[in-house]
């Protein structure tokens, strides 16, 4: 008789005990860079489609950075071409240019940020035996001419620079002042490479 009135409390014990322990909680994983991070896809090395990234490096060592970055690594996704480490900029948005010196490989782009001025370089790079190196010399861009909103000289990233028909060159848009520092022109023209790779 005793026997029968443990069963049920044996039973009550038990299932409290199941109901007590947790389940195990998923770990969320953050990813602190990836409000930074830009990738474009293309053929950069001349034989295969690869993607590219960009990421800064002075805040991988110390996840808590929350600043400006300063430090970038661009680097392929499958290794095809070569890192490429870059400073001076704030931040890197891709812009993809496609072949513009004719070597069956394409080449990309991107606008320096600052943070304290409207004045910026736009660089293109392209790859020669799978290393960067600039495709010509780096141009100042004023920020009010690659801005929707200017009333003046409109021109998006992607048109700063294209190919041109003249060997060795390319053409591009920049920014300059003239007249005193009363104008400031977006000029269209051609600049050569720094090497040309036809």
């Amino acid at each position: 008789m005793k026997t029968i009135h443990l069963l049920p409390i044996l039973f009550l014990l038990i299932t409290s005990i199941g109901c007590s322990q947790k389940k195990p909680q998923q770990e969320t994983v953050t990813d602190h860079l990836a409000q930074y991070r830009d990738t474009i896809v293309g053929n950069f090395c001349g034989s295969q489609i690869d993607t590219l990234i960009c990421e800064p490096l002075d805040s991988i060592s110390d996840p808590s950075y929350r600043g400006f970055h300063y430090r970038w690594r661009v680097f392929a996704k499958n290794k095809s071409v070569k890192d490429l480490l870059l400073g001076n900029t704030i931040g890197i948005h891709f812009v993809k240019e496609g072949d513009l010196d004719g070597d069956g490989a394409d080449e990309w782009g991107y606008v320096t940020e600052w943070e304290t001025s409207n004045w910026m370089m736009y660089q293109v790079y392209t790859y020669e035996d799978k290393k960067p190196q600039l495709l010509y010399e780096p141009l100042p861009i004023y920020l009010f001419h690659i801005e929707p909103e200017s009333d003046s000289f409109v021109s998006a990233k992607t048109d700063i620079a294209s190919k041109s028909n003249h060997p060795g060159m390319v053409n591009v848009k920049f920014s300059d002042v003239r007249n005193d520092g009363e104008d400031f022109l977006l000029i269209d023209t051609i600049v050569p490479m720094l090497n040309d790779h036809r």
